[in-house]
């Protein structure tokens, strides 16, 4: 880093050099937001520190700033990648809480989505994890307005970009499942929701052309797919989240039997959260397109469910869900 020389003293001082920084603009900041880098202002004929990170962001500031004619703040050239980070997640992630239910629904798993492609190119930071917040407590809300709007992600079940929608839709699933079921206070419902959110981001370290492939994986890349919980709760592992949603990450592949993957844990050691995720993430899977196999109607992937799969999953979580999605013939046999 540069320095300049402090004009009222006899020694030096860090001053970062203004032509050695870039400029963020202020209006481009968002109420409610955490910058995850430093950031300077101009005093004078200096920069001087102003937010130390990590920074949460209100209004009042941002408008404070604006009226003392601070148009733009400074950071190093090192911190370029988070602020990318930062602006990508807050300008091309918009939440509209004014929509009808089905409606917003649907616009907040577009949203999720993209969120979930700048996260397996980005860094999971402050600011990215604290949209997902955003996205998780707006799903809530929506989800508590109407927990029937799920029925509206079915025509986007067999969207080609699979793998970012799939956590979007397993988190709405798991909402409206976890609020059929009991009567959850936001707070736990944020925290599932996150988890569900998050649940495969450990996927963005396994290589695109296993990720990607179009067909059956072989035992090898079968080996390798199964990482991905594990390095998902490696990427959380320095983060402020809570038991639950890193519970979710690491976890949504065991299965009641012990026979899941990685831990082989058994059912009593699952959290209800896990549960209800994991019976959403395979719901989810059924339902939708993938190279390998088309895509099941709601009442087929239930059935095949209720038949193949149900003895390792939640079975309050296949009933909630006939419930949910008016498969009546199954609703009775469930």
């Amino acid at each position: 880093m540069n320095y300049a020389v402090n004009p009222k003293t006899d020694h030096w001082k860090i001053y970062p050099m203004k032509e050695a920084m870039e400029a963020i603009q202020v209006k481009d900041l968002q109420d409610g937001s955490t910058t995850d880098f430093d950031l300077y202002i101009e005093a004078g004929e200096r920069l001087v520190l102003y937010a130390k990170a990590p920074y949460a962001w209100t209004h009042g500031e941002l408008e404070r700033l604006l009226a003392d004619k601070h148009q733009a703040l400074y950071y190093s050239t090192a911190d370029r990648v988070l602020v990318d980070t930062y602006r990508l997640v807050h300008s091309r992630i918009v939440i509209d809480e004014s929509l009808p239910p089905p409606v917003r629904i649907a616009r907040l798993t577009d949203a999720a989505a993209e969120l979930t492609r700048i996260l397996y190119a980005q860094p999971l930071t402050t600011a990215a994890l604290g949209r997902v917040g955003d996205i998780a407590q707006a799903m809530v809300t929506c989800v508590e307005t109407d927990p029937t709007c799920i029925r509206a992600l079915g025509k986007l079940a067999n969207h080609d970009h699979y793998t970012y929608y799939h956590s979007a839709r397993v988190a709405a699933y798991a909402l409206a499942i976890a609020l059929k079921l009991t009567s959850r206070e936001t707070t736990q419902l944020t925290e599932m929701t996150t988890g569900a959110l998050l649940h495969d981001i450990g996927k963005s370290r396994i290589d695109l052309a296993v990720l990607n492939k179009a067909g059956p994986l072989t035992p090898d890349e079968w080996v390798l797919m199964k990482e991905h919980p594990v390095h998902g709760g490696a990427i959380v592992a320095d983060s402020l989240l809570s038991v639950v949603p890193r519970s979710i990450i690491l976890q949504h592949h065991e299965r009641f039997d012990g026979s899941g993957y990685p831990h082989q844990l058994s059912e009593r050691e699952l959290l209800d959260e896990v549960k209800i995720a994991s019976f959403a993430d395979v719901f989810d899977a059924l339902t939708t397109n993938r190279p390998y196999h088309e895509s099941r109607t709601p009442f087929e992937a239930l059935d095949f469910i209720r038949h193949k799969l149900l003895k390792n999953l939640h079975k309050d979580s296949f009933r909630a869900m006939t419930q949910l999605l008016g498969v009546e013939t199954l609703k009775k046999s469930g």
